[in-house]
């Protein structure tokens, strides 16, 4: 609740790179208090533990003790029975190896039979494993006269100083007979609890006559003079009894050491951890703070850089000539701008927010919903649209108008919205219409023109040849005539002489002025015949090789598709003399479905810069085919030369009516 509460201040407050700080450190401090909790439950845990791992070693040395102690009890006891039988030495060390007591029994080291006589026992017989350990004083030991019924344990102190022994006497036998065993305290503890206490302190201690405490071991000895003990973290006391005397008063003790080795130095390696993870979890909060932070900041530059891209697309929206309208899947519009408030005669304010099907005309609303549902799922983003026939807008007054419109479509959170953006081409089709008429217009009169050239061509051509002529040869008879009247070797004869000369090339020129008109032959003979005698008369000028192909196999050509193929073929040669340096020039006529002429040549070919604006040659010659309804092309292969390629559609008749 405290870190959503600083976050919410932090997103709201001016203060953030504060707020962030004091984030960081109550997470810090939150973490670290998380560490210790973690420590002291820890540390409790494995304390319970090694406290109770000391209970229960403790418990089960005192238990080893006890069994050692009451096996020797039942060895005494068997033994005081067996004190009447075995009275010299011998057969009572047979008896002792027979019971293997010096295997079975730990730190035995003499095990004896007595006499009992009030509180004093003595040494009658006795086997011992070393050296035999004297019970006191002429090998006599006082006991108290209560241990008369239920036997005793008492201190010995014999052999090395502060080596102690333990003397277990067994309970009185037949005749005052009695048994006893005198135990080597240090072997009995090692051999028997050895293993369970070498890491712990035991101390014990046994009551004297007078019932005093004197400790018999200590495992801590010997130790250096003023060697201290160590710290006791753990202790525990405990009585070991022989029959149902205490015999045995233990302490154990421990120190920190035994802890440690116990693992509860866990606990401070986990507080360890803890506080580094925290230091770890506030540096990692820290630097997604500060991430935050840098993201926070990119978001409102990105807001900002988005609200200026919105800003001018509106502008944009606001500005452009053409109408744009954007529909969502309902077909409703959302955005309508000032030019399409125009075109439409409706405000944005009336046209947003209702179906776009108000500006359709009425038989065309379901096609245009289905071509906008389709287009929506091509995926395509733009298209378009119209391409299948005219497109018309429905003003708000019900008029309608043509035009061109594009649609895209964009997907985005709120869903897919459709954009059409759109321009009245009413006053283009318009403009167009009067283009168009225009142009049909100057087509037909510039065949009507090339029809009266050509007629005019026609008419000269034939003057030339038919009116000038005749008065030219009617000139040259009158020469002819005058020669003969005077002396041909007179110098009135050489004139007149020169006179029928000139006469002669004056027709000769007038004869080609009519035929560069117009060649007789194309009106006579057709196209095929009128371009081999015009190419005879190029080779001969020009001194070009020109090869002709097709023309004897072409079926007869229309009047007007013959004089425009024959003018072409007439530029192009003439551009070739001109311009393409050239040696040899083929012409190939053929006709199938068309009318197809190829001049070619292995000249240098077009020009890199385009031909001058008053270059008329080609314009001409593509005019022709135009006017023809055919097509010119004027290109060089790379080979080299040009190719002048003119195809005129063939109007076949129609067919004939079946005859019934």
């Amino acid at each position: 609740m405290l870190m959503s509460r600083l976050i919410a201040r932090a997103a709201s407050g001016p203060s953030l790179r504060r707020v962030d700080r004091l984030t960081i450190v109550v997470l810090f401090l939150l973490c670290v208090a998380l560490a210790l909790w973690g420590w002291v439950a820890v540390r409790t845990t494995l304390e319970s533990n090694v406290a109770a791992r000391f209970a229960s070693r403790t418990a089960a040395a005192t238990d080893k003790l006890a069994i050692a102690l009451s096996a020797y009890r039942e060895v005494v006891h068997h033994g005081a029975m067996a004190t009447t039988a075995q009275t010299d030495e011998n057969a009572w060390s047979e008896y002792v190896r027979q019971m293997h007591l010096a295997q079975r029994l730990p730190g035995l080291a003499t095990f004896g039979a007595c006499a009992r006589d009030g509180d004093r026992i003595a040494r009658r017989v006795a086997y011992s494993v070393r050296d035999e350990v004297a019970l006191g004083p002429e090998n006599t030991l006082v006991v108290a006269h209560a241990a008369s019924a239920t036997g005793a344990a008492y201190p010995l102190q014999a052999g090395t100083p502060g080596h102690k022994f333990l003397v277990l006497v067994s309970d009185a036998g037949p005749a005052s007979g009695c048994a006893y065993a005198i135990v080597d305290i240090d072997t009995l503890v090692h051999v028997a609890i050895g293993p369970l206490v070498h890491d712990l302190t035991l101390l014990v201690a046994m009551p004297d006559a007078s019932g005093h405490l004197c400790p018999v071991f200590d495992s801590m000895s010997p130790r250096a003079p003023g060697e201290p003990r160590p710290a006791v973290v753990y202790r525990a006391q405990t009585i070991v009894r022989y029959g149902t005397r205490p015999a045995l008063f233990l302490t154990y003790s421990a120190s920190g050491e035994f802890a440690r080795l116990r693992g509860t130095g866990v606990a401070m390696l986990v507080l360890m951890l803890g506080v580094a993870m925290s230091g770890l979890t506030a540096l990692a909060w820290a630097l997604a703070l500060r991430e935050r932070r840098g993201a926070r900041s990119l978001s409102a530059r990105v807001a900002e850089d988005k609200r200026c891209c919105e800003s001018r697309l509106y502008s944009v929206i606001q500005s452009v000539r053409e109408a744009i309208i954007t529909i969502d899947e309902n077909h409703r519009i959302q955005i309508f701008n000032p030019t399409a408030e125009n075109i439409f005669q409706c405000s944005a304010m009336d046209a947003i927010g209702t179906p776009l099907d108000r500006f359709i005309p009425a038989r065309f609303r379901e096609v245009h919903r289905a071509h906008i549902e389709r287009f929506g799922l091509t995926g395509v983003t733009e298209r378009r649209m119209g391409s299948g026939g005219q497109l018309a807008g429905l003003r708000a007054d019900g008029a309608e108008f043509p035009m061109e419109a594009s649609i895209s479509q964009t997907v985005d959170a709120s869903g897919k919205f459709y954009t059409v953006i759109l321009r009245d081409v009413t006053e283009h089709r318009r403009i167009a219409t009067a283009l168009q008429t225009s142009r049909n217009e100057l087509e037909k009169l510039s065949g009507r023109l090339q029809e009266v050239r050509e007629a005019e061509k026609r008419r000269i051509a034939r003057e030339l040849h038919d009116d000038l002529g005749q008065r030219l040869t009617a000139l040259k008879m009158d020469a002819s005539l005058l020669r003969r009247s005077v002396d041909g070797h007179s110098p009135a004869g050489e004139g007149v002489a020169q006179i029928e000369r000139a006469i002669d090339g004056i027709v000769v020129a007038v004869r080609q002025m009519a035929a560069d008109l117009r060649p007789p032959m194309l009106d006579d003979l057709g196209l095929g015949p009128a371009i081999e005698w015009y190419i005879q008369d190029f080779s001969r000028r020009y001194g070009v090789a020109v090869d002709l192909t097709g023309a004897p196999t072409l079926p007869p050509v229309p009047p007007a598709v013959a004089t425009g193929l024959f003018r072409i073929v007439q530029e192009a040669l003439n551009n070739v003399a001109k311009h393409a340096r050239a040696t040899s020039v083929t012409i190939d006529l053929c006709c199938d479905t068309a009318y197809r002429l190829s001049i070619s040549d292995n000249g240098r070919g077009l020009p890199e810069r385009p031909p001058k604006p008053n270059s008329l040659g080609l314009i001409s010659m593509r005019e022709r085919a135009r006017l023809l309804g055919g097509t010119l092309e004027v290109h060089s292969p790379a080979e080299g030369g040009t190719v002048v390629t003119a195809v005129i559609p063939r109007r076949l008749p129609p067919p004939a009516p079946p005859v019934l």
